[in-house]
């Protein structure tokens, strides 16, 4: 298999996720805009973006978060998706929580801001500028769930939901989006996952 990847935040989080798993998966780099909206990649993935995954078999698996399934499957040792149901469960909820309430709201304002998305949907940077001022309540709502001292955000393991949290402050980083000072909780997770070594993936 092989996976086709670019600088852009769902890459990122798979970056993330293979690291974590201690995996090697063969890549090939693309460049975001000039190699993704091509009619070759677009055989690939219509809608022209990255990550994609393909399989040996033929298969091709273009979802981010559908990969990281795929792989937590096929290199089940040290699952970052859970092991029996509640973990399953908890897992999910807090990845789904951690991705509408943090990574979604940057995304969006990306989406509705960067001219490499101007052919792809129409841009409304008023709604670009509402992401923006929302993001410190959204940090401020990940600081209540952390002020019970966990150190990750599912528990006292690192789970996807981290990886989920990580994109996200990659991406906060990049845009001025961090913490405010306040949310010490927010900032102590953010210092341990930013320690780890999939940070750099």
């Amino acid at each position: 298999m092989k996976l086709y990847d670019a600088q852009a935040a769902n890459a990122k989080r798979v970056r993330i996720f293979i690291a974590e798993k201690g995996i090697e998966v063969p890549k090939v780099e693309l460049v975001l805009g000039d190699d993704t909206r091509t009619t070759e990649f677009r055989k690939l993935n219509s809608l022209g973006e990255v990550p994609v995954l393909e399989l040996d078999d033929g298969n091709v698996i273009t979802d981010s978060i559908a990969i990281c399934r795929y792989l937590d499957a096929l290199f089940p040792d040290a699952p970052l998706m859970g092991r029996s149901p509640v973990e399953i469960g908890l897992i999910e909820m807090w990845s789904q929580r951690i991705y509408q309430e943090l990574f979604l709201p940057i995304g969006l304002m990306v989406r509705h801001q960067l001219p490499l998305f101007a052919s792809v949907i129409e841009q409304v940077p008023d709604f670009a500028a509402a992401q923006r001022r929302v993001m410190p309540k959204k940090w401020q709502w990940l600081d209540q769930e952390l002020s019970d001292g966990r150190p990750f955000i599912a528990g006292d393991t690192f789970t996807f939901a981290d990886v989920q949290g990580m994109t996200a402050l990659m991406l906060a980083d990049i845009f001025d989006l961090a913490a405010p000072e306040d949310c010490h909780h927010a900032i102590r997770w953010s210092a341990g996952v930013r320690n780890r070594e999939s940070w750099k993936a």
